[in-house]
């Protein structure tokens, strides 16, 4: 009897042990249900129409405006600058506009111009009329452009903060961004050309670095290593000087800048014959990697500062 009993006793034990494990695993999974994360995006909160930069994360663009030079940054936490306009207000219409409303830009804190020349001032006016700015970066060069006439006009006339960019300058574009101008120096240099007056701009974020030339030639690129002795020059990317031409990036300013990364500013059969086949070949010999935009479209660089994503509007990457 008191065997029976004690077996009856075991049977009840493991019957109310088993129940208790039961218990305990519906609490783990409704705990579980609660309090982790939705993984497949969709509770995801994150409003669809803000497509501003990911957090941590600056974009450099250079824009497919044909033959010429637009550029674009937008920053972590919302600001914006442009470099360049292109040559025309129909590629900033088609191009820049749609791209900076894309990233949630409604402000610029800075457009700044390399040099006066029409593929690289052509569509600013439009794009002065199209969106606030608040800062205007100019070399201040002497030329007759009209585009570049209208522009200092509207800057003018909409109260736009004009700077006068020489080497040494920092343009504050948010918390933790670089942003310094290397070239020109004074006085300008005396020079038939203003590609060799051009602004060069680095604009640096964590380990990543963007360097733009505008037009800026071997002289200026001699220069301008003798002035920083290379350390400031280093550069994770280069938008090559002067659309790839031959009078640019040379052997010495590719081994000082000593890119990953070309990006060339182009139009598609252009009558320059732009890009050179000798810059091609500079940069081939150094394993750099070649994006254009007359064949890749729209260059867009994502960064967290470490790494980085280019994607490239004609391979729809």
């Amino acid at each position: 009897m008191r065997d029976r009993d004690n077996a009856s006793a075991a049977r009840t034990c493991l019957v109310l042990m088993a129940l208790a494990a039961i218990v305990l695993l519906v609490v783990c999974v409704i705990l579980a249900i609660t309090i982790l994360p939705v993984r497949d995006g969709s509770h995801d909160t994150t409003p669809a129409t803000a497509p501003m930069a990911e957090s941590g994360k600056l974009i450099f663009a250079v824009l497919d405006v044909g033959q010429g030079l637009c550029a674009a940054i937008v920053t972590p936490d919302g600001h914006a600058m442009v470099i360049d306009g292109g040559r025309s207000g129909d590629r900033v219409k088609q191009e820049v506009i749609p791209f900076l409303r894309q990233h949630g830009v409604e402000r610029l804190d800075y457009v700044v111009i390399t040099h006066p020349d029409q593929d690289h001032i052509g569509g600013l006016p439009t794009l002065l009329d199209a969106i606030p700015v608040a800062a205007w970066v100019d070399p201040v060069i002497p030329t007759t452009n009209q585009s570049y006439e209208r522009a200092l006009t509207m800057v003018a006339d909409k109260g736009i903060k004009p700077i006068r960019a020489r080497r040494g300058m920092d343009l504050d574009l948010g918390p933790g961004v670089g942003v310094h101008i290397l070239w020109p120096a004074d006085p300008l240099a005396p020079t038939a050309s203003d590609n060799n007056n051009s602004v060069v701009v680095k604009v640096t974020w964590g380990n990543v670095s963007f360097l733009v030339t505008g037009d800026a030639e071997a002289p200026t690129e001699r220069r301008m290593i003798d002035l920083e002795q290379g350390e400031e020059l280093r550069s994770t990317f280069l938008v090559v000087g002067h659309h790839g031409s031959s009078s640019s990036s040379s052997t010495a300013f590719l081994d000082t800048v000593s890119p990953s990364v070309a990006l060339i500013p182009v139009g598609l059969n252009n009558s320059y014959g732009h890009p050179a086949d000798q810059t091609i070949q500079r940069l081939r010999m150094r394993n750099i990697q070649i994006y254009r935009t007359d064949l890749d479209g729209r260059i867009e660089v994502t960064t967290d500062g470490r790494g980085y994503d280019i994607r490239t509007a004609k391979a729809g990457s």
